[in-house]
C-alpha cells in the first residue's frame, strides 16, 4: 500500500484479464471423445463451442499481459518481482499467443452478449482456411439477415415501429411489442405469446422455421472451427503448465490486490498487522477475521486463536450456524472440504485417512465436525480416536464439533482446551453473538430450536423435546462433574500458557519480570 501506482496500476490491469482465465484451462487438459451418432450432434456442437469460447478467453489473457509486465517491471517486492521473473519474462506465453494469431483472427473479443458471441465464435478462424467453414458462415449470416428482414416487415404491415428483435440461448430469436402499441388483439401470425411487464413476447412460424436454420448453421460453424482448431489446441496442450501458471499467478494478484490491499486500505490501520513466523513459536492470532467475509457482512466479530505446547489441541463447540466453520477458515483459509461440508461418510474417511498418513509435528490439523456423516456412537468413536492419535503426536489442532462428550478429553488430556461460540437462548429462539469463549457450554435441545424455527410441527417438536429430555439428563450431570475437574486441572496449563507466551515476547526484561510476578499472584490468590 506504499506504492498506490503500483496498487491502482494492477487494479486496472487485472480488470483486463478475463474472470474465467483459470476456469477455461480444464478445456486444453484433456482431448474428449466425439460422437458420431446424429443424435449427438448438438451435444458436440456445444462442446465445440465451449474450445472456441476457451481460446478466445485465453486469447483475451494473453493480449493482456503485455500491460500486467509494464507494471510490474520496476516493483521492489519480492513476490512480485518473480511474478514478473516468472511470467512476464517467459517467452512461452508470446509462443502461444503467435499460435494463436495464425489461425483466430485478431478483430475477435471475448463477448458476454448471447448473440455477439455467437457470432464471434462462428468467425473466430481466419477466412479462407477452410472452406466448408466458410459456406457454414455465408448460411449462418444469410439466416440472420433474413429474420433482421422479417422483423422489418413485420413493423410495416403491422404497424409495429416499435417491435423488437432479442435473442436468447435457449430460445433464439424472438418478438418483443410493448402493450401501448397493439390495437386490440393481436394478428393470429403470432404465437406463444406471453406477457412480460410493459412488453409482449411472442414468435411466427416463419421466425421459428429461421431460427431452426440459424442455430444449425452455427452448429456447423462451431464442429468445422474445431476441425480447424485440433493442431493448434494440441500445441496449447504442450504448454498447460506455463498457462496453470499464469492463472496461479492472476488468483494471487486478485487476492493481493482485490481482496488483501482493498481491505486495509478501507479499514482502520491499527485492526490489521503482518503475521510472524518462527520455526517453533506458537500460533497466535489476536482478534483474527476472514476478510472476503468481513467484506461481505458489516457486523464481522474477530476471534482470537493461541495454540502452543501447552494446549497443542483446541476443540470449539457451538451450534449450528454458530461460526465454528468460518472461525476454521480463517485459521487456516478455504479448503474444499470445509466450503462443501463433504457428504458421505467414505469421502470424510478417505480425508481424514489421508491426514493421519501425512501428518507431521510441524502440521496444523483442522478439521470440522468429523464423524457426523455415520451414526453418532460410531461419529463419537471415530472423532474420539482421531483426537487422541494427533495427541500423542503433539501436532497443533483445531477440531470443531457438535460432540458435547468430547469435552471429557480435558479431564484427561490437560493440553486440551475447549473453547465454545456463545450463544443466548431467548423466548426459545437462538441469539448468536459469534463470539468465542473459554471452557465448554451446554446449551439445551439447540437442535430443537433451530428445528422449530425450520418449522416442524409444534406436536413433532414436543415429543422429541419429552424424548430427549429422558436420555441427556444423566449425561448432562456427569458433564457438569467433569467440568469442574477440567477446571482444577487447567489452571496449572494457564500457568504455562503464560510463560510460552512470555518466551516469545518482545518487551524489555522489567515487563517481562512484572508480568511474572502478576502471574504468580494470580495464581495463588486463585484468580487464574
Amino acid at each position: 500500500m506504499s506504492n498506490e501506482q503500483l496498487f491502482f496500476g494492477l487494479s486496472q490491469v487485472l480488470r483486463k484479464f478475463p474472470k474465467e482465465t483459470d476456469r477455461v484451462l480444464c478445456h486444453f487438459c484433456f482431448k474428449p471423445k466425439r460422437v458420431t451418432n446424429d443424435v449427438c450432434g448438438i451435444d458436440n456442437a456445444r462442446k465445440s463451442q465451449v474450445l472456441i469460447s476457451s481460446i478466445i478467453l485465453l486469447k483475451t489473457a494473453l493480449d493482456a499481459l503485455p500491460l500486467l509486465s509494464k507494471v510490474l517491471k520496476d516493483a521492489k517486492s519480492f513476490l512480485l518481482a518473480n511474478v514478473y521473473k516468472s511470467v512476464c519474462e517467459n517467452e512461452k506465453y508470446a509462443d502461444i499467443r503467435k499460435r494463436i494469431g495464425e489461425v483466430i483472427d485478431e478483430d475477435v473479443l471475448h463477448a458476454r452478449v448471447p448473440f455477439v458471441a455467437r457470432t464471434q465464435q462462428c468467425f473466430a478462424v481466419k477466412a479462407g482456411i477452410d472452406g466448408l467453414l466458410d459456406i457454414a458462415r455465408r448460411s449462418f449470416c444469410d439466416t440472420s439477415e433474413a429474420i433482421h428482414n422479417l422483423a422489418n416487415k413485420y413493423r410495416e404491415e403491422f404497424r409495429l415501429p416499435n417491435l423488437k428483435l432479442p435473442f436468447n440461448n435457449r430460445q433464439g430469436f424472438y418478438f418483443s411489442i410493448p402493450h401501448k402499441d397493439i390495437q386490440g388483439k393481436l394478428p393470429s401470425k403470432f404465437v406463444q405469446v406471453v406477457k412480460r411487464g410493459n412488453n409482449v413476447h411472442c414468435s411466427t412460424l416463419e421466425l421459428a422455421s429461421l431460427n431452426v436454420r440459424n442455430k444449425s448453421a452455427a452448429g456447423e460453424c462451431y464442429i468445422r472451427t474445431e476441425v480447424c482448431l485440433e493442431a493448434l489446441v494440441d500445441a496449447i496442450r504442450e504448454d498447460i503448465s506455463v498457462l496453470t501458471l499464469l492463472a496461479e499467478v492472476l488468483c494471487l494478484l486478485d487476492m493481493i490486490v482485490n481482496s488483501f490491499a482493498h481491505m486495509i486500505s478501507t479499514k482502520p490501520v491499527d485492526q490489521y498487522t503482518r503475521s510472524q513466523f518462527t520455526n517453533d513459536g506458537p500460533l497466535a492470532i489476536d482478534a483474527g477475521r476472514h476478510p472476503i467475509l468481513e467484506s461481505i457482512h458489516n457486523d464481522f466479530v474477530p476471534n482470537n486463536i493461541f495454540i502452543s505446547e501447552a494446549s497443542n489441541m483446541v476443540i470449539v463447540m457451538g451450534p449450528n450456524m454458530s461460526g465454528k466453520s468460518t472461525y476454521l477458515q480463517q485459521v487456516m483459509g478455504t479448503l474444499d472440504n470445509l466450503e462443501s461440508n463433504s457428504s458421505t461418510f467414505m469421502t470424510e474417511m478417505k480425508e481424514t485417512a489421508f491426514i493421519m498418513q501425512n501428518v507431521s509435528q510441524r502440521s496444523l490439523i483442522v478439521m470440522d465436525e468429523l464423524g457426523r456423516a455415520t451414526s453418532s456412537s460410531d461419529g463419537f468413536a471415530i472423532a474420539w480416536s482421531c483426537c487422541e492419535h494427533l495427541l500423542s503426536l503433539k501436532v497443533y489442532t483445531i477440531f470443531s464439533t457438535h460432540m458435547e462428550n468430547l469435552s471429557e478429553l480435558a479431564t484427561i488430556y490437560p493440553n486440551v482446551k475447549i473453547l465454545h461460540f456463545k450463544v443466548d437462548v431467548r423466548n426459545n429462539r437462538l441469539d448468536f453473538k459469534f463470539q468465542l469463549k473459554d471452557g465448554p457450554r451446554h446449551v439445551a435441545h439447540y437442535g430443537l430450536l433451530l428445528a422449530e424455527v425450520a418449522g416442524l410441527p409444534s406436536s413433532v417438536i414436543e415429543t422429541a423435546r419429552s424424548i430427549t429430555s429422558r436420555i441427556t439428563d444423566k449425561e448432562v450431570k456427569q458433564m457438569e462433574v467433569n467440568s469442574q475437574q477440567y477446571h482444577q486441572i487447567q489452571r496449572t496449563y494457564h500457568v504455562a500458557q503464560r510463560l510460552i507466551c512470555l518466551k516469545y515476547s518482545s518487551q524489555d526484561e522489567d515487563s517481562i519480570r512484572k508480568a511474572l510476578q502478576n502471574l504468580k499472584e494470580s495464581y495463588i490468590d486463585g484468580r487464574l
